[in-house]
């Protein structure tokens, strides 16, 4: 049996790992700089292990730690392997590797006859399907082949748009105008560079900036509101395609999805239109949790 599970949750804004008892008490929490395996692999595994390093610090030798780790890009780490057995061996524990989203999914609570469709918006988008305990995925293609209804995506979008008015010779717009400060163009040319040489959980939270603006610029609205329902459509798709029917449970998770302005009642109002018999969940236990459930099935056998 073990002494202590860790649970990690690291995604394209921040890295939260908490050490909980093997009954679920929360003993010690660290939060520290972006993980995600599709942006940087060694910087990510970096930010991890030194994560570790500071969750593991107190705990005796004599003790059993199991380290369940939901990190973004995960499925597309080539070396998983290696990367655990180098946890494993430099902290003397168990560690496993799911994504994030899988994390999240473990966090929301249930009745045995409600499906669940978990839709994150945060700096990327995906959707998690529970049903009839099978768990399939819809989105999550990264960046480039998708992401509608996140973060990153409505600041792309917003990026277009300034693009668009410098080739029509139009006037910028307020929007626009904040974007080239915060950015610092002196020429929107100067646009190409600036997004192809950064980050995608720095662009996305570029996201603030443009929000900042919404009663201003009509336009800001107009574009949260077209993220809202990408994020909609998706959930829509999933019932469809998974649930079909029956009570289910609709969970939003991530910063966009619940925070950023208009894009929250966007969805509900979508969803309701679309689905009988939905439930919400938008403020449940946060997916470090679902780390400690998910750790805890696995060490007995409960998969």
């Amino acid at each position: 049996m073990y002494d202590y599970i860790i649970g990690i949750d690291g995604g394209g804004t921040k890295t939260l790992g908490v050490v909980y008892d093997y009954e679920g008490n929360e003993l010690k929490r660290i939060q520290v700089g972006f993980s995600n395996f599709s942006v940087n692999v060694e910087k990510s595994k970096k930010t991890i292990m030194e994560l570790i390093m500071k969750l593991v610090s107190g705990i005796g030798k004599d003790k059993k730690v199991f380290i369940q780790m939901g990190v973004a890009g995960a499925s597309r780490l080539s070396d998983t392997a290696d990367f655990l057995r180098e946890i494993e061996e430099q902290f003397d524990c168990k560690a496993s590797l799911d994504v994030d989203a899988t994390i999240g999914l473990y966090a929301i609570e249930k009745t045995r006859d409600e499906s669940l469709i978990m839709a994150i918006g945060g700096t990327g988008s995906v959707i998690m399907i529970e049903h009839e305990n099978e768990i399939n995925r819809l989105g999550g293609w990264g960046h480039i082949l998708g992401d509608g209804g996140s973060a990153y995506h409505f600041v792309i979008a917003a990026l277009k748009q300034l693009i668009d008015e410098y080739e029509t010779k139009s006037s910028f717009s307020v929007m626009s105008e904040r974007l080239i400060k915060v950015i610092g163009l002196k020429n929107p040319k100067q646009l190409v560079e600036y997004v192809y040489n950064t980050d995608k959980s720095t662009l996305a939270q570029l996201s603030l900036e443009i929000q900042d603006v919404s009663n201003r610029d009509p336009k800001v609205k107009e574009l949260l509101i077209a993220e809202g329902k990408l994020l909609a459509e998706q959930i829509i798709k999933a019932y469809k395609a998974y649930v079909k029917k029956g009570p289910v449970v609709v969970a939003l998770r991530g910063s966009f999805a619940l925070k950023a302005l208009y894009v929250n009642e966007t969805i509900l109002a979508e969803v309701n239109k679309a689905i009988p018999n939905v439930r919400f969940d938008l403020y449940g236990r946060e997916p470090v949790y679902g780390a400690y459930v998910l750790a805890k099935k696995k060490i007995e056998g409960d998969l």
